[in-house]
């Protein structure tokens, strides 16, 4: 491979790390080393920097947060409408007990 794209794929430990995982890329810029335009573009497909992946990826938070905000709604609301009361993890001892000593 020309020393140009080796210095090239040093500065981009991303691209480097493509190409590890995709060895076909190494052979084709062996062959050809004006495709490096083309390895960007497949590493991008690759690490889901595409705008359309982008946009998924966003629309797909914005579904969650909104499931998320109707499950806090109807966990926060009882048959009345109004908030529950925590339930009480012990019961409270009677005053009149006394204190064990060990």
């Amino acid at each position: 491979m020309r020393r140009e794209i080796l210095e090239y794929l040093n500065t981009r430990p991303d691209l480097k790390y493509f190409i590890r995982e995709k060895p076909e890329w190494y052979r084709k810029l062996s062959r050809n080393p004006f495709t490096v335009s083309e390895l960007e573009e497949n590493a991008k497909v690759f690490y889901g920097r595409t705008f359309g992946q982008r946009v998924d990826r966003f629309h797909q938070q914005v579904q969650n947060f909104g499931l998320l905000m109707e499950l806090i709604s109807v966990m926060g609301e009882d048959k009345s409408g109004s908030m529950p009361e925590p339930p009480q993890m012990m019961p409270e001892m009677p005053p009149d007990m006394p204190m064990m000593d060990n």
